[in-house]
């Protein structure tokens, strides 16, 4: 990895933008109740009933600035952002290349990345809350759904939604021979995917629908996987599992980068590869370690 990748990368402007809102929500459409406005009573602040959102919670900044940047790199959701944009300028070519090296569904795919987007595919309601994959890359022979987990746990009802969507996937495009489930984890990938759902990764199977579907929680999610029972055991059938840590992520995503030419295209992909496996390193959760 470059000198460059390590020190200062892409990724910073994200992070200055996601800075610049926390200081400024008023961008994201957010509106501040300003002091003139306050009624205080002892301990209690009581502001007018049309100022505020009759349909949703009320909220305060708790931390101040160096507490922000502790708290904020915690989270998954950022990285997730960042994941997305890396996928989502890559070409899809390019992405079959770096992520079929981690299932089994062989090279020459070229994934589109699909995310918001599910709802307009798979014609869903806009608001329904069905899901949203952390990635979820569609090409004409395989369907691949990527799941990022630092302190976070899996569940049933998580893996639930994802056959949703390769049954969803396959009622759009047709039936793929390929249909692979990533989960890039901190902790042990043998043991992780089988201590959190109680099925083993190689043993997903049609006959376990029932158990697949009893603990799904969303209305929608379990009507629609009630309506599909054959696809989805089809797709039971034909779903294979894969677990690895950051650390392996981390060290084949580098290796691809360092195997770039020197052309302006190759440095600019290896540019924004090389942002996304500094970022995950930078992660207190990732585990990982940089050469």
């Amino acid at each position: 990895m470059s000198k460059e990748a390590t020190n200062i990368t892409w990724t910073r402007k994200y992070w200055d933008a996601i800075e610049h809102l926390y200081w400024a929500p008023q961008y994201l459409g957010l509106q501040s109740i300003p002091q003139r406005f306050w009624t205080i009573q002892d301990d209690t602040v009581s502001i007018p009933r049309d100022m505020t959102n009759p349909t949703g919670p009320l909220y305060r900044r708790l931390r101040s600035r160096d507490e922000y940047w502790e708290y904020v790199r915690r989270q998954e959701e950022p990285l997730n952002h960042i994941f997305d944009l890396t996928f989502g300028i890559v070409p899809g070519d390019v992405i079959g290349e770096i992520l079929t090296e981690f299932t089994d569904a062989g090279f020459g795919h070229s994934y589109d990345m699909i995310g918001a987007e599910c709802w307009m595919r798979y014609r869903w309601g806009r608001y329904d809350n069905v899901t949203q994959p952390d990635g979820w890359f569609v090409a004409e022979g395989s369907v691949l759904g990527v799941e990022l987990k630092f302190n976070a746990k899996t569940s049933v009802d998580q893996l639930a939604k994802y056959i949703m969507l390769f049954v969803a996937e396959e009622i759009v495009g047709g039936q793929r021979p390929n249909l692979d489930l990533l989960y890039i984890v901190n902790s042990d990938p043998n043991r992780f995917f089988e201590e959190q759902t109680g099925i083993g990764a190689d043993n997903l199977c049609g006959d376990m629908f029932d158990y697949i579907v009893a603990p799904v929680k969303n209305s929608h999610v379990n009507s629609f996987l009630r309506e599909n029972r054959g696809a989805v055991e089809s797709a039971l059938d034909r779903i294979r599992i894969h677990t690895i840590n950051w650390q392996t992520f981390c060290t084949k995503l580098s290796a691809f980068s360092r195997r770039l030419g020197e052309g302006k295209g190759d440095r600019t992909l290896g540019r924004l590869i090389d942002g996304l496996v500094a970022e995950v390193a930078r992660h207190p959760l990732s585990n990982v370690t940089l050469d």
